[in-house]
């Protein structure tokens, strides 16, 4: 039997989906960080956070990179990342950082939602590795999260610095829609 075309076509919906949520979060956090001014990009410790709102970027900059990467290798590896590079200390490279991840998103549309990667994680803090099968979709579904946390960190920072994030902002996709009815 047949799958009916609806079902057939779901994971693929779902993908796109997912990468739109994705794409809107990254452009989200690119706002909110264009508004801000160098100083409050930098500064660090903010309240209880001893990072900067730079750090996060830098770190879901790495995430969103080694997603894109990771469907023409087959592997993704979330764990090594390049800490301290320019991303963390200046706004503009940041803008251009997240510029390039909204661009490489469009190539991960063109895979299949079931494409099979590697996904490589420290479980401990001695370094031990471990190997995971996942999908596409699901490395997408997770780094979606991952940003929307991260954009909740960012949002305290600013308000701890005196600012005032978005409405809504670093809120997760089921809040929202709780929220919305």
């Amino acid at each position: 039997m047949a799958p009916i075309p609806d079902q057939a076509d779901a994971p693929t919906r779902h993908l796109q989906q997912a990468l739109k949520g994705l794409r809107a979060v990254i452009e989200q956090v690119r706002r909110v960080i264009g508004a801000l001014g160098d100083d409050q990009y930098t500064h660090r410790p903010v309240g209880v956070y001893d990072s900067s709102i730079g750090g996060h970027v830098r770190h879901c900059v790495d995430h969103l990179a080694a997603l894109i990467n990771a469907a023409g290798e087959g592997r993704i590896d979330y764990e090594h990342r390049q800490r301290g590079t320019p991303v963390e200390t200046d706004r503009q490279t940041a803008l251009n950082a997240l510029d390039h991840g909204l661009g490489g998103l469009d190539q991960l549309a063109e895979y299949p939602p079931d494409h099979r990667l590697r996904t490589v994680a420290i479980i401990s803090g001695d370094g031990a590795e471990v190997e995971a099968e996942s999908t596409l979709l699901r490395e997408v579904v997770f780094v979606l999260s991952h940003t929307v946390h991260h954009n909740a960190i960012i949002g305290a920072m600013i308000k701890t610095l005196g600012g005032e994030p978005p409405e809504r902002f670093g809120y997760a996709p089921a809040t929202l829609s709780h929220l919305n009815g």
